[in-house]
């Protein structure tokens, strides 16, 4: 049963039901079992417990692995109880030397902490594989023209490849956060034990070390106060979802009357009543979890914001958010990846609707202003023969009414016939991440190269990690051995 050492009275069923967080456990039942190992390995290098105890102890753990989860009695009230218990059933009073200099809550701080950046590491890959995915339908549409559009009305002609781009430099801002975040996460709070350390020789470097972390949170009360490290995760994730979701949000737009994009079959569901139906149910729903993340952080914020030092049982309130957010996060990711490399892009489609809605007025008013003519002035010539409905002037429309407002230029059907070009009105935008093919070519390049950097980044932080917890495992198993 629960540890009630003061108590004479077990915990009420109800009270155990509200306060039990044992159903979402699970999470992070893994890495409760190796703060364990690393924790009674420290202690027994450090003598504070007999090498025979911590032998004991992990055949325990061992063993509790080996079983898994679901062998733990649900009667307790965390997964961290349920695993001393079960400990002290296997190993006798050997197993209650587990807890020595330690405390339930810089215990759960470290488990959740190696939680977030298993979760971010995956969140990384999943965006590295999103990231690759929109590089390449870049390169594959390098040269296809489209509609551009602010506020949702048609605006002036781009390049489909370009704006992929905006999608793959949004999404490298979110990978941007997850790395910021990863870098705060991975810092050990075992050691603190409740909140002002232990009078034991425990080394807190040691532990940290085993577990792959980059250090310590060092002030023993803020490693079991601060969850700011969650918060930010929740916030990453809500990040990466607003994100996501502009992203849906123009492909069931495309889908629909634009008609420029065919979603992959895979990604859609069909009507149970219409049967011409295609909807782009996937991408709807990514749009909805986007307000879902929304709410994870709001949730988790507001349990933070007025939460006394040290530790308080709310905190446990905010670790199914964690859960969920990178849940939620991870899953819409790898969808969205294969949603939109799957995609076929109606380029036929785009180009023909490029210079609809006088999308090429900015290029006749900028031939204007080369021509001498002030920019304002320029683009109220232009805007009057929007008015009058002349989508398609020649160049004597243009003059006409550019000596209305006194100003008399010289200008052939030839010129406004080539400004008035969607492929060449794109060409000539040769500014600095404009849409020529220059620009284009140099961008996509140089986010490959970042890439490619970031992946073996990322490789490398992994396998830091990796080997830390095989160092760990190697270390323990040596520990049996030499025991017997």
């Amino acid at each position: 049963m629960p540890v009630r050492s003061r108590f004479e009275k077990e915990m009420d069923e109800i009270a155990l039901a509200l306060t039990s967080s044992m159903d979402s456990d699970e999470n992070i039942f893994i890495y409760d079992i190796l703060v364990d190992y690393a924790h009674v390995l420290m202690l027994a290098k450090r003598g504070i417990i007999s090498e025979k105890s911590a032998a004991s102890i992990f055949r325990a753990l061992k063993k509790i692995m080996e079983d898994g989860f679901d062998s733990l009695s649900k009667s307790y009230e965390d997964v961290h109880e349920a695993i001393e218990a079960k400990i002290t059933e296997i190993a006798g009073e050997d197993g209650m030397w587990l807890h020595t200099g330690r405390s339930r809550n810089d215990e759960v701080a470290t488990c959740l902490r190696m939680y977030a950046r298993d979760r971010i590491l995956q969140v990384l890959f999943t965006l590295l594989d999103l990231r690759s995915t929109l590089l390449r339908l870049a390169k594959k549409h390098m040269n296809d023209i489209m509609p551009g559009f602010t506020h949702l009305q048609y605006a002036q002609p781009t390049k489909l490849s370009h704006h992929i781009l905006a999608y793959h430099d949004m999404i490298t801002r979110d990978f941007e956060r997850f790395l910021n975040v990863f870098e705060r996460t991975n810092l050990s709070p075992l050691g603190s034990s409740a909140f002002s350390g232990t009078s034991f020789n425990i080394d807190r470097e040691m532990t940290a070390r085993l577990l792959g972390f980059n250090g310590i949170v060092e002030n023993s009360l803020d490693g079991v106060s601060s969850r700011d490290f969650l918060i930010e995760c929740v916030f990453a994730c809500s990040s990466l979802m607003l994100s996501l979701s502009r992203i849906c949000e123009e492909l069931i737009l495309w889908a629909s009357e634009f008609d420029f994009i065919e979603l992959p079959d895979e990604f859609s569901s069909s009507s149970s009543i219409m049967p011409q139906k295609k909807n782009p149910d996937t991408a709807e729903l990514i749009r909805a979890k986007a307000g879902t993340l929304i709410g994870l952080l709001t949730s988790a914020m507001s349990i933070y914001k007025a939460m006394p030092f040290a530790y308080n049982r709310d905190f446990q309130e905010m670790n199914s958010l964690l859960y969920s957010a990178f849940e939620i996060a991870i899953l819409s990711s790898r969808a969205m990846s294969e949603m939109i490399e799957r995609a076929r892009f109606k380029t036929d489609v785009m180009e023909k609707k490029a210079g609809k809605s006088f999308s090429i007025a900015t290029e006749i008013t900028n031939i204007l202003t080369e021509k001498g003519i002030p920019f304002r002035v320029s683009h109220k010539i232009v805007g009057e023969l929007a008015k009058n409905e002349i989508f398609s002037p020649k160049a004597e429309d243009v003059l006409r009414v550019a000596r209305k407002f006194g100003f008399d230029v010289e200008l052939s059907d030839y010129e406004l016939e080539n400004v008035s070009n969607c492929r060449l009105a794109v060409e000539k935008r040769k500014s600095v991440g404009g849409t020529s093919s220059e620009n284009i070519e140099r961008m996509i390049k140089s986010r490959v190269e970042a890439l490619e950097r970031d992946e073996e980044n990322l490789a490398k932080l992994k396998a830091e990690i990796d080997s830390a917890i095989e160092e760990l495992w190697r270390e323990v198993e040596a520990y049996e051995g030499k025991m017997g």
